[in-house]
């Protein structure tokens, strides 16, 4: 896609929709600490509550690869302006929202809003950047742990202190900020001479699958014992329908809402099963530590906000610092070591250590699970950038459309991956032995990424050792290795 040539400096361009990205992270993890006021004070259940996050996610889940192929086809700046203008009045809506029902629809607006945010944003940052795209959107990586750090701690606050309402209204004079940046920085996208119609009944087919296949999720959680429950297996068994419909419906219609061309190539098949699989351990999981650290170890509510952010400090600058390594290091390194680190912390979590003495110093058990949960964040930070491009750089021509079947796949993990973890939990009396047994699975599960790294085609080494051979070639007479 070719863009204006008087367009803003590139790092002008990142510092303008970089911004999107950490509203939609925040918005991700803020509501969770607002969850028992929102009960209470719009008279409802938890589980109807909970919706509250569960539709956030799954809206982003049905919207990126959509949003991915309108941004190839249709402009990359009309479409990131009109998402942040549906994310700002859907802010607007939700912080006036009278029931919980109206709650769940504007949040339904703001996750298809979340969801524009990425594909658009990757299209951006790689028209911006050319060459040095890897580097701009491994930074993409170090986005989201900052949210996670803002989104819980600022939740607290203001909870605490003024109304969950003003959860969303915090959201409106940054939208406002970024439409305006937006509007005078980002440069005007040549369009495709090609509109090829949306498959709006494909995603709806999955959104639906997607859906039932969670609702029986649920409710067999709520009731685990009650295993001849039709309610269970009739959504269930619809859930898997409607997928295996949408799957045959994808290879049939001419703009398919996910290409199955592209997924039946071995390696961009395998990349995305990595992204499903990454999501599922490392979303899924991770959204339920608090809820872990008030299970298992007592921990307070304010202490287990504060229980994720020295992992999040560890993943933005561990993130950083890999993304500017890329080139050199490659992609299958990083991904292989991330992986590693990530189950090493999962193995010291399944042990369930208590009152713990490290060297002559006894530690409380809320700085013992803050550094082990900290392990994890250097895993994340490594693997992390290096798994953004590695599907990216497969397939560059149709950046925005593959940074949204992207992802599509690890929003789907993350998604069935929080409904696993309740389900698992209901088929134990013991928490502690519960979270055990979780634990020690997914040791095994992650490192299940590994053999399928191998299976993706390492771009990122494969161009540091094209231009290392250039040099070579252009200095015949260097005596020792080349530096690059």
């Amino acid at each position: 896609m070719n863009l204006d040539r008087r367009a803003a400096h590139p790092f002008l361009i990142f510092a303008v929709v970089a911004p999107a990205l950490l509203m939609a992270s925040i918005d991700g993890t803020i509501v969770s600490v607002g969850l028992p006021t929102i009960t209470r004070e719009l008279h409802t259940s938890p589980a109807w509550a909970a919706w509250t996050m569960t539709c956030y996610m799954l809206a982003q889940l049905i919207t990126m690869p959509i949003a991915g192929k309108l941004s190839d086809e249709w402009g990359r700046k009309s479409l990131f302006i009109g998402a942040i203008s549906l994310f700002t009045l859907a802010s607007v809506a939700a912080s006036l929202a009278p029931n919980i029902e109206s709650l769940i629809f504007f949040r339904v607006l703001q996750g298809i809003g979340g969801g524009v945010f990425l594909p658009s944003s990757t299209g951006i940052i790689a028209d911006a950047f050319g060459d040095r795209r890897s580097t701009a959107i491994g930074l993409f990586t170090t986005i989201f742990p900052i949210g996670g750090i803002i989104g819980p701690n600022l939740g607290g606050f203001i909870v605490d202190n003024l109304s969950w309402r003003w959860i969303f209204f915090v959201n409106i004079p940054l939208g406002i900020l970024l439409l305006v940046g937006g509007l005078l920085v980002l440069p005007q996208y040549a369009r495709s001479h090609e509109h090829n119609k949306l498959d709006l009944t494909g995603a709806a087919m999955f959104a639906a699958g997607i859906f039932s296949v969670l609702f029986a999720m649920t409710t067999l959680a709520n009731h685990p014992h009650n295993l001849a429950n039709p309610m269970v297996w009739g959504f269930l068994a619809l859930g898997i329908l409607l997928l295996t419909v949408f799957l045959r419906h994808e290879g049939r219609v001419p703009a398919p809402m996910v290409e199955l061309e592209l997924l039946r190539w071995r390696p961009f098949f395998a990349a995305n099963v990595y992204n499903f699989i990454y999501g599922a351990c490392v979303f899924g999981l991770f959204s339920f530590i608090p809820f872990y650290a008030h299970d298992v170890y007592g921990l307070s509510a304010g202490d287990t906000g504060l229980l994720l952010t020295p992992r999040s400090i560890v993943m933005a600058v561990t993130s950083t610092i890999s993304s500017f390594f890329l080139i050199r290091f490659g992609y299958r390194l990083p991904m292989i070591f991330g992986a590693v680190i990530i189950s090493i912390t999962f193995a010291i979590l399944s042990q369930g250590f208590h009152d713990v003495s490290l060297l002559g110093f006894h530690p409380s058990n809320m700085t013992l699970l803050a550094l082990i949960v900290m392990i994890a964040g250097f895993g994340i930070g490594i693997a992390g950038p290096a798994s953004n491009n590695t599907a990216l750089d497969l397939v560059p021509e149709k950046i925005s459309a593959v940074a949204g079947i992207r992802g599509m796949f690890r929003s789907t993990g993350g998604v069935l991956g929080t409904a696993a973890i309740p389900l698992a939990l209901s088929q134990f009396n013991d928490k502690a032995q519960g979270w055990q047994a979780i634990f020690t699975v997914l040791i095994f599960v992650i490192l299940l990424i590994v053999p399928l790294v191998f299976l993706i085609p390492d771009m990122a080494r494969q161009r540091h050792l094209a231009r290392r051979d250039a040099v070579r070639a252009a200095v015949p007479e260097a005596a020792g290795p080349i530096e690059l």
